[in-house]
């Protein structure tokens, strides 16, 4: 689910058909200027995601990633994390939460 949610959040980004490319954005694809993947695309990619999964991404963080697996994991891995912190929250703060 969250692969596919930020497979088509870069194919958007690289401009590309994701119908078409779908074949081409694998976990293994590398996150790379020699696959196309230019700072600035990594920038929107990270921007995108904090905001599609209410997450928060560290600068120095994403310079680690090589491949999308690694990010994709990364990501799963934040939601959990944010899943159980709104779990413990108290009812107002959840509600903070669903409304912002």
């Amino acid at each position: 689910m969250i692969f596919g949610k930020v497979a088509r959040i870069l194919a958007d980004i690289l401009d590309l058909d994701f119908q078409l490319e779908e074949e081409q954005i694998t976990l293994d694809m590398a996150l790379t200027p020699e696959f196309d993947i230019e700072k600035i695309q990594m920038v929107k990619l990270v921007m995108e995601c904090e905001k599609n999964f209410k997450i928060s991404i560290q600068d120095e963080k994403v310079h680690t990633f090589h491949t999308l697996g690694e990010f994709v994991k990364y990501i799963e891995n934040a939601v959990s994390e944010n899943e159980g912190n709104i779990a413990e929250s108290s009812e107002e703060e959840r509600m903070w939460w669903h409304y912002s």
